[in-house]
């Protein structure tokens, strides 16, 4: 086959997979040019809102449980158990879908690395109000032990159950980024527009596997994908990545050499840790906020949308480039309740 009829080859086998439509897709490109201006100029700069992906408070997380809830239901699972940290987006956005579907949700979930006395994180009130049952650990290390627990125990009880790993970071959840990345091209060929760089917030892997992926189908996306990271080195989350989308890549029939050799990681914004703010994020967060009354989340996007503005100051990116930052929300991260909230 052809480059071409590769490609149309894997367009075809993407529309084919089962998925729920759930999601306010076509999330709108908006352009930023308030920001640019504060900046002092520099490259152009889009950005894609999936903040606005609707259910749960949107996130990117919407599009890839499409696909796994689809999975799930057409499996017949009555209960769904996923992991996350407390304020996890992918948590709060699977109880949401889960009680749209009518499916049973379990969420294992341990603590944030800030938190305030007296309080807790909205999202996990929120998980509570979406009818989640949830279950506290202590750390990160108990969440795949405390889900084969609880699948154990609720197949004892003779529920047919769906457990979705960390941040549905799999290549089926992956299919949703894909999809995204046709929305995407579609959009900017409408628009006349080119992007150059995509840059995004990049931590368990699935989104960027699907947009690296997505890359080899749709070339009229962007010419370079880039993921900054909130927490792992850019080895271990290029390694997590290249695993995802190898996996993608076998169920469209995509070159997966390619696909390797398209990943780009950058490390240098994490700061202290994962869910600890930085300054250089904060000051994003404002900045962004300020300038465009766009609103970031300081565990991911505020850390992402910190990386493009450092490499906007240096001159890695130049005045003649196009930049689409894609927003994967969060925002419910800047919030918290009284403990005793109803």
């Amino acid at each position: 086959m052809t480059s071409d009829e590769q490609r149309e080859w894997a367009s075809r086998r993407l529309l084919e997979v089962p998925r729920l439509e759930l999601s306010h897709a076509p999330t709108p490109i908006e352009e930023l040019p308030r920001l640019r201006v504060a900046l002092g100029g520099g490259p152009r700069i889009l950005i894609k809102r999936d903040d606005y992906l609707g259910p749960g408070f949107g996130g990117n997380k919407v599009r890839k449980l499409e696909y796994l809830l689809a999975e799930a239901k057409r499996a017949g699972a009555e209960v769904v158990i996923t992991c996350g940290g407390v304020k996890s987006n992918h948590a709060r956005v699977t109880a949401a879908l889960c009680a749209r579907v009518g499916l049973e949700c379990a969420l294992v979930l341990n603590p944030a690395a800030i938190g305030y006395q007296g309080t807790e994180p909205a999202s996990l009130h929120i998980d509570r109000l979406f009818g989640a049952k949830i279950h506290l650990i202590g750390s990160r290390l108990e969440r795949e032990p405390m889900m084969e627990s609880l699948a154990a125990h609720y197949r004892q009880q003779g529920k047919r159950v769906a457990v979705i790993p960390l941040g549905a970071s799999v290549p089926a959840g992956a299919l949703g980024l894909v999809r995204a990345a046709g929305e995407v091209a579609q959009q900017l060929a409408q628009r006349q527009l080119k992007v150059d760089l995509l840059y995004h917030c990049s931590s368990s892997g699935g989104t960027q596997a699907g947009l690296v992926a997505g890359q080899q189908i749709f070339p009229g996306l962007c010419r370079k994908v880039v993921g900054v990271s909130p927490d792992g080195t850019a080895a271990e989350i290029a390694e997590t990545v290249s695993s995802i989308a190898s996996g993608v890549g076998e169920l469209l029939g995509i070159d997966n050499g390619e696909m390797r050799e398209s990943i780009h990681v950058f490390d240098g914004y994490v700061g202290n840790g994962y869910g600890i703010p930085t300054p250089e994020g904060e000051e994003a967060l404002r900045i962004l906020a300020q300038t465009e009354g766009v609103l970031l989340d300081p565990v991911y996007t505020a850390k992402a949308m910190a990386g493009l503005i450092d490499q906007i100051r240096r001159g890695a990116i130049g005045e003649d480039q196009t930049v689409l930052f894609w927003h994967t929300g969060g925002q419910m991260a800047l919030f918290y309740v009284p403990e005793d909230a109803a």
